[in-house]
């Protein structure tokens, strides 16, 4: 990616300082190892399942309680965003981003203690409060140092986590194959514990043009008070609840399909096979994270959005019509998450655009992740038509009706392209 601007600028990486770069390397990390762990439920929840309600019960309703859990991780995301989106606003984005990794590393080394379904799903909230709170940090710290000839392409790196840690999860799951669920929690607490001791030696970023000095005591009631800010922000969580739904249905359910796929095969082989599945699937994450971004500075974020809205429902047709045999996922599944997830390359880059240096890390959260809330359902109501159906591809066609809301919303968004970071 030379360049996100016109051909009269210089290339997007020129001039950026140590710092800058610094900055961007401990927020990919960050993202990349809170994407891990998020990931980690996705591959062992069978097992885990399995083992506390047998197999019998697992049969009977495994998908139905798996949607309540990711349910509830969903809601402690949201709540993680508001809440460190208002601290870093207060607290600062850099103290804000290690104590939320703090979090979510702890509490995923912890959930290998857990004996019931209640202690999971308790774990998976308390991760899902540090992950929701990372990215708001973080988003906003990466677009406050970067110049705007640069948030671009800044932007594609950041979200280009999406794909790294899922695969990265994908790999400890192909070394670890046919050993307790157990041994894949261990290894998330390590990374996310390196990346603190990298953000311990960031400093707060200085004071620079679009990202004022200025701090709110209060930047929720601030955000809230303003009609154009609170209008932003409303649409903005319209937009963030839509994908971060999509993206959160192709990867939860993305092992399930695997699995399925894989009927009659040793725990070691199917453990293997959901692996190979789930780092080719995040291929076309990747493709499409690194592009949207480009796309966005070439014809508008609003243009990009509304065209990868319309575009993903045809790919989850794609996927309910398919035979689902192991050979034509590996084929879809990449087609599904460059849509599907591959959108949410343009957040990280628009999100921040949406509002001024002191209410930043408060709004892009908001959107981002308190958009969460009005997902919750969806991984509920589609376990519930797993569990009755025993069709997967059914749920994924129910979860594809979302992008008919985000495109109804978009014509309410306000367009960013060109233009500098707000500052009042």
């Amino acid at each position: 990616m030379a360049t996100l601007a016109d051909d009269a600028s210089p290339p997007w990486y020129r001039g950026l300082t140590r710092f800058q770069w610094t900055i961007l390397l401990a927020a990919w990390l960050g993202w990349v190892f809170d994407v891990f762990d998020a990931a980690i439920f996705n591959f062992t929840k069978t097992s885990i399942l399995k083992e506390m309600m047998g197999a019998e019960g697992y049969a009977a309703s495994g998908p139905t309680v798996e949607g309540w859990i990711q349910g509830i991780f969903l809601f402690g995301w949201a709540l993680g965003g508001l809440l460190f989106g208002i601290l870093a606003d207060r607290w600062g984005r850099t103290r804000t981003l290690v104590l939320t990794i703090l979090v979510y590393s702890l509490f995923t080394g912890l959930t290998i203690f857990c004996r019931e379904v209640w202690q999971i799903a308790a774990a998976r909230f308390i991760v899902a409060l540090g992950i929701g709170g990372e990215w708001a940090a973080g988003a906003a710290l990466v677009a406050e140092v970067m110049p705007n000839r640069s948030r671009a392409a800044a932007a594609a790196i950041l979200q280009s986590a999406a794909a790294f840690g899922p695969a990265l999860a994908g790999v400890a799951q192909l070394f670890l194959r046919g050993m307790p669920w157990q041994y894949m929690y261990v290894v998330g607490v390590v990374p996310a514990l390196i990346c603190v001791l990298i953000r311990l030696a960031i400093k707060e970023p200085e004071p620079t043009a679009g990202n004022s000095p200025t701090h709110s005591v209060n930047p929720l009631r601030d955000l809230w008070a303003s009609p154009t800010w609170r209008k932003r922000v409303l649409v903005a969580m319209v937009i963030g609840a839509v994908v971060v739904t999509g993206a959160g249905t192709a990867s939860f359910w993305a092992p399930n399909l695997l699995e399925s796929a894989s009927k009659g095969l040793s725990k070691a082989d199917v453990d293997a096979r959901k692996s190979i599945g789930i780092m080719v699937s995040h291929i076309g994450t990747l493709i499409g994270v690194l592009l949207v971004p480009y796309l966005c500075e070439k014809f508008g974020r609003k243009r990009t959005i509304g065209a990868f809205f319309a575009a993903t429902p045809i790919a989850v047709v794609a996927i309910a019509s398919s035979g689902l045999d192991y050979g034509s996922l590996l084929l879809i599944l990449p087609f599904i998450n460059f849509f599907a997830i591959g959108i949410s390359g343009a957040l990280a880059l628009y999100f921040p655009e949406l509002f001024p240096t002191a209410l930043r890390a408060t709004g892009a959260g908001m959107a981002y992740n308190v958009g969460r809330v009005f997902s919750i359902l969806m991984p509920i109501v589609t376990g519930f038509i797993i569990s009755q159906s025993h069709s997967i591809g059914t749920g994924f066609l129910v979860s594809g009706s979302i992008y008919l809301v985000g495109l109804l919303a978009l014509p309410f968004a306000p367009e960013t392209k060109g233009k500098p970071l707000p500052t009042a």
